[in-house]
């Protein structure tokens, strides 16, 4: 998967591609069957690099800031999955007041048609662009055929009774519905951080944790949860609570991750966190005796969930 920041970093090997535009936060199951189609367009116009177009920051961040969504996927996350599913390249708009006031004519212009020099684009059924979204699908049919660039729909991929959006799957982990989530996104949901320093409560407990600040991502609601830990190409079991640590009256929101197996030290390494199952509640415990107590009970419950799938993925 190759990043591009900027229209002046477009390598020329990439000039000429088939595009497709959007957001992509989660790259879900309507993402890849979008990128599918992709693959199969440029395979079908001598293989064409296959490049999505996307944008940093949303576009609610900078227009309605106070309605602006929890990102899903960070750029680490949305890239990887991205060329998992076919995807050649991304190309990252930087989202400003200058992009957001561009007419839809005078996006395809500057952007697709003298920027990129796209071959042919595919966008979603319900696809706006331009300022104030008053571009349509039509609208950029038109200007495909006054530029000289094929233009194709894909329609919503529906699961569950309805169509699968970014919107859903934020509701469902917000909910801690792990199973809806799993199967609006194709894959667990997961968390990507950075290990970063903590307050060493954990090694003090005898349960070592690594720490994450979960600052702008989406995340289940505040509990203990069955998880794994991608490190160093395995999923490790592990378990994690997302909290305030109300019994030592800390501030803020963090996830702590306990290992429950020797992984070495990850201090400052990016981890992927995927949720499996919620145990309980966050909880104040009246001392830190009581709090040992109930994190043996839940390593124990979490190594239980292991045994059992492993002896269910051996009948």
């Amino acid at each position: 998967m190759y990043i591009i920041r900027g229209l002046q970093n477009i390598p020329s090997i990439y000039r000429g591609a088939v595009v497709t535009i959007g957001n992509f936060d989660g790259v879900h199951l309507g993402h890849q069957q979008l990128f599918y189609r992709l693959g199969a367009i440029g395979a079908e116009h001598g293989g064409a690099p296959v490049m999505a177009i996307t944008f940093e920051p949303h576009p609610q961040r900078l227009l309605n800031p106070d309605k602006a969504p929890v990102r899903i996927t960070n750029v680490r996350g949305k890239s990887r999955w991205m060329g998992i599913h076919g995807v050649d390249a991304m190309f990252i708009l930087h989202f400003n007041r200058e992009l957001a006031a561009l007419d839809p004519q005078s996006f395809v212009k500057r952007i697709l048609v003298d920027g990129l020099g796209v071959r042919q684009v595919l966008v979603g059924s319900n696809f706006r662009f331009g300022a104030k979204g008053v571009g349509s699908f039509q609208d950029l049919q038109l200007l495909g055929e006054k530029f000289g660039f094929g233009v194709h729909s894909e329609s919503l991929f529906v699961a569950n009774g309805d169509a699968v959006s970014s919107t859903r799957i934020r509701k469902a982990v917000g909910q801690g519905d792990f199973d809806l989530a799993s199967d609006l996104l194709g894959r667990p949901f997961e968390i990507e951080k950075r290990v970063m320093g903590g307050k060493r409560r954990g090694r003090g407990l005898g349960f070592p944790t690594a720490n994450f600040a979960l600052d702008g991502l989406l995340h289940p609601p505040t509990g203990v949860y069955v998880v794994e830990g991608w490190i160093d190409d395995s999923w490790l079991p592990a378990v994690a609570n997302i909290g305030h640590n109300p019994t030592f009256g800390d501030e803020g929101l963090h996830l702590e991750v306990h290992m429950l197996s020797n992984c070495g030290d990850i201090y400052r390494r990016v981890v992927r966190i995927r949720f499996l199952k919620r145990l309980r509640e966050e909880v104040k415990f009246a001392n830190v005796e009581a709090l040992k107590t109930q994190i043996a009970k839940d390593v124990m419950a979490a190594k239980d969930y292991f045994a059992e799938k492993s002896v269910e993925s051996t009948q």
